[in-house]
């Protein structure tokens, strides 16, 4: 959809702004013309029309000239294209004009071509203008949106230096965000991690589809290292943004948990490994799901293959209706202890008492059955 141009012409020429009208509303589709045929009356115009894209004006008027008019609108107005359209021209009008804030600088000319050549510059001088406060505010927003934002998010350039960092610095890290801006990004991770680092940012740029997430060491203003998880984004051809979007989030504290809970489970499964006799855990149908060493042990199978073996390969054929049965008392709730035979896998028997009790979870529903064999003589 077309927006309108709205021009204000200055010039003391009362034909000259008719004609400049004619032509440039001609020219143009998009453009209307106010006329001015003073300064003064075209800052009124400026005070009471509320909204003008574009200023074209002359050089020489009676009251007060085109530059002097510049001067007063940049005051108010930094970013309006202004267009110095005159019959009077020299390399000094022109170098002061644009040094005064000047869009363009035409001359006039005899000709019609030259108000083409006019609506042209005007057009493009307009176009540019929107276009960058749309881009203002687009940031502005962007801006606005991170800065609320829990997590710490971070532009950085093409070669890898930071241009803006949100203020959630400050809580994640206890830095300013200043502190990061200019700098290369990856410097501020831990040497170990720092290839990854950089792999992650080089896949940005050379793919800008990709979105790589990286996890490292960050090191906080106390000196301590925290664990982050970071996820780019490649916006380099976006206007407003122009920078590689690098969303972070502080994962500390869930390393850690993850951590401690390693390190529980590498206990527990030494724990049972020590034990001297078969510990299990079966699912609900019979099959494995976890067991201790002995059991691999006993059995001559490895674990891969015990994940596959189901309750007729693992015990005696006599003896499968039994097992069955009690798989079917404990799911009842009933706590059974029993004898059966463990069929190796070189064929050998090898009888067991085993315990089995039901595992629930939270909730209190079935999960699986667990429980202990322990090595009998074969003549008991």
């Amino acid at each position: 959809m077309s927006r309108t141009i709205r021009v204000l012409h200055v010039d003391d020429d009362e034909a000259l702004l008719g004609l400049t009208k004619t032509m440039l509303e001609r020219e143009g589709e998009d453009i209307t013309v106010e006329s001015a045929g003073s300064v003064s009356g075209a800052l009124t115009c400026l005070q009471e029309n509320g909204r003008i894209d574009c200023i074209v004006s002359d050089y020489e008027m009676p009251d007060m000239d085109g530059l002097d008019l510049l001067e007063t609108v940049r005051e108010t107005e930094p970013d309006l294209p202004f267009v110095l359209f005159t019959g009077k021209g020299s390399e000094e009008i022109a170098s002061r004009a644009l040094s005064a804030g000047a869009t363009e600088y035409l001359q006039k000319g005899t000709g019609t071509d030259q108000y083409s050549v006019l609506a042209n510059r005007i057009e493009n001088a307009v176009a540019k203008r929107r276009a960058e406060r749309e881009r203002n505010h687009t940031q502005n927003r962007y801006r606005a949106l991170i800065e609320h934002s829990s997590d710490l998010v971070a532009i950085i350039d093409e070669d890898g230096v930071f241009k803006y960092v949100s203020p959630a610095t400050r809580d994640v890290l206890d830095y300013e965000p200043e502190v990061f801006v200019g700098e290369l990004s990856y410097g501020f991770a831990h040497p170990e991690d720092r290839s990854d680092v950089v792999d992650a940012f080089e896949r940005m740029t050379e793919d800008p589809g990709a979105t790589p997430s990286v996890s490292y060491r960050l090191r906080h203003a106390d000196g301590s290292w925290r664990y982050m998880e970071s996820r780019g984004t490649n916006r380099l051809d976006d206007p407003a943004i122009e920078g590689l979007v690098i969303n972070t989030r502080d994962v500390t504290e869930r390393v850690e948990a993850e951590r401690r809970l390693s390190e529980e489970q590498e206990l527990f499964d030494a724990a049972l490994d020590a034990l001297p006799h078969v510990f299990y855990v079966a699912n609900i149908d019979g099959s494995g799901w976890r067991w201790n060493h002995k059991l691999e042990e006993v059995t001559g199978y490895s674990a891969e293959e015990l994940r596959d073996i189901g309750i007729d390969e693992m015990f005696a054929a006599a003896d499968v209706p039994k097992v069955e049965s009690v798989v079917e008392r404990v799911l009842d709730g009933e706590t059974v202890t029993y004898e059966a035979r463990i069929k190796k896998k070189s064929g050998e028997l090898e009888p067991r008492r085993i315990s089995a009790s039901l595992l629930t979870d939270d909730g209190g529903d079935p999960i699986g059955i667990c429980g202990i064999g322990v090595a009998m003589d074969a003549d008991e």
